[in-house]
Order: C-alpha cells, then sequence, then structure tokens
C-alpha cells in the first residue's frame, strides 16, 4: 500500500498540509521555525515568535516571512508531526499480513503518541489543526480498509464498512480530545484507547469481531 504524496521528512525536507518536497535553500528557515515549535513543546517551554525564534537560531523577524501569526505555526508542527509519525507507522507495519490490524494499531498509536502532558495538552488548545492532521492520513486508512475488502479479511467485509468509515471518523476525531484529557489524568495509553474503541465501532464490524482486534492490540502493546 502506497501513501500517495506522503513520504519521509528528513532534516533536508518540509511537510506542510500533506505535501512533501525537496527543500530550497529558502525554505530551510521554514522548516526549522516548524522544527523549533517542535522542540519547545517537548521541553514544556512557552510558545511565542521570541522564544521560537530562538529556538530555530533565526531572525526574529524571518518568522513573519513565512507565517503570519503563531496559530499558523502550530497548525504546521501538528501536521508535520502527524504525517511524519504515519510514514513511520507505515514501514514498521509492512510485513503485518492483516490490513485490518494495521487500522486498529495505527489507532493505538495515536493515542499512544501523545501521552506527554506537554503535547497532549499543546494539541487540546488546537483542536482544529489536530482534526486537520487526522484528515491527511486518510488515505493512509482507506488504502488499508480497501486491501482488507479486497483480501476479504473477515466474512461480509465489503464497501459499507468504508462508507461507515468515512461517516463516523469526524466523530473518533472529536472523541479525540477527551482521549488527550484522560492521558493527562493518568491513565494508560491502551485503557484509553479500549475505552475510546469500545465506545464507537467505527468500521461496523461484528462485535465479536471488532473485540478481537482490539485484543490483539492489547496483547501486543
Amino acid at each position: 500500500m502506497t501513501f500517495y504524496h506522503l513520504k519521509y521528512c528528513s532534516r533536508e525536507q518540509l511537510c506542510i498540509r500533506g505535501y512533501n518536497a525537496e527543500m530550497k535553500k529558502s525554505e530551510q528557515t521554514k522548516a526549522k521555525l516548524v522544527k523549533a515549535v517542535i522542540n519547545l513543546i517537548n521541553k514544556g517551554k512557552k510558545i511565542s515568535v521570541a522564544s521560537v525564534s530562538k529556538e530555530a537560531n533565526t531572525a526574529y523577524g524571518s518568522f513573519y516571512r513565512y507565517f503570519n501569526n503563531l496559530d499558523e505555526i502550530h497548525e504546521a508542527a501538528i501536521l508535520n508531526w502527524v504525517l511524519e509519525r504515519a510514514e513511520q507507522l507505515d514501514r514498521e507495519l509492512s510485513k503485518e499480513k492483516s490490513n485490518l490490524y494495521k487500522i486498529y494499531y495505527g489507532w493505538y498509536i495515536a493515542i499512544d503518541l501523545y501521552k506527554d502532558v506537554y503535547t497532549a495538552n499543546w494539541l487540546i488548545e488546537h483542536p482544529a489543526s489536530i482534526n486537520e492532521a487526522w484528515v491527511q492520513t486518510h488515505p493512509i486508512t482507506f488504502g488499508w480498509l480497501q486491501e482488507a475488502i479486497k483480501k476479504k479479511e473477515e466474512p461480509g467485509l465489503n464497501n459499507e464498512n468504508l462508507r461507515h468509515f468515512q461517516m463516523s471518523s469526524s466523530y473518533v476525531h472529536w472523541t479525540y480530545q477527551n482521549a488527550l484529557r484522560e492521558l493527562i489524568r493518568g491513565r494508560k495509553s491502551i485503557h484509553v484507547y479500549l475505552d475510546l474503541m469500545n465506545s464507537i465501532n467505527f468500521l461496523n464490524l461484528p462485535r465479536k469481531t471488532h473485540q478481537k482486534y482490539l485484543k490483539k492490540v492489547a496483547d501486543s502493546v
């Protein structure tokens, strides 16, 4: 399964709004600014134009050549982070034969990836940006699900399951905000994941089948 326009973002590349391209020299400053935001979040530091510019080792005025405000760079950083991890996950699961398992495990990673307090709070404060990032990963999940249907990985699996996922995915995205809050309260990622997945059967699989994949994920972590 291919990632369409998604590919690994190296130091010389930039992921903005789902598009990755080899950067020209003039784009390197923009990439450094985006990376600086992620570094500051990981350190629990306050995000400001001054702090981002200092972390990126760029001139203060350079920020406004690429971003109108902090909201824009937050969106770029979140999207960059999510797409980069999505590409890494695809490589990790390249030898996994079950496409349905890839989907279930991928949603666990989507929760576990942001379990630290600084990152979880960051995403809660920018719900529209994280939702947009998840939308950009839909081709990945759609590709896995289409392959599962094609290979008849489960009895009765068909395009209705794909339609159901398209319909339910937006609700899952908004429920994700509550999952982040549960992580901040100190709950383990797997427990938050199981609660979320039990509350919404996002692929509309038979309950027994749904539980089978949840158990497989729980057993693997």
